[in-house]
């Protein structure tokens, strides 16, 4: 390795390696996404958000990501059925092409749809 490359290494590796991470991860869908899930049908929208958070033994931390918010075509989700939304965000995430970060804390936006700040990466 030449001596400027070799002094450079330091500074571009983390650029290329967040390149190579910014490429990963869901497409952002030019709108919502319909799911038929367990005789239902979901619309899950992927979005760019800030992160969210996860609970650890030290406290919150965030979870990179975007943002998934679902809504059910019908009847709205309610506020105890964040384990079925978290169940249609997972597959609305894949379908995508993401992965979903299982530890993201969703929330319920009181307007029948649940959201997953930093759920989908």
């Amino acid at each position: 390795m030449p001596p400027r490359t070799a002094r450079l290494a330091p500074v571009l590796a983390p650029a290329v390696l967040a390149a190579c991470v910014a490429l990963q991860g869901p497409a952002m869908p030019d709108g919502p996404l319909r799911l038929d899930l367990d005789g239902a049908v979901f619309q899950a929208e992927i979005f760019p958000g800030a992160p969210g958070a996860m609970l650890t033994a030290d406290g919150a931390r965030p979870v990179p990501g975007a943002t998934l918010r679902l809504t059910r075509e019908g009847r709205a989700l309610a506020r105890d059925e964040g384990a079925l939304a978290k169940k249609a965000a997972r597959a609305g995430c894949t379908a995508a092409g993401g992965r979903f970060a299982e530890a993201a804390l969703g929330r319920f936006d009181g307007a029948g749809a649940w959201v997953f700040p930093g759920g989908c990466a």
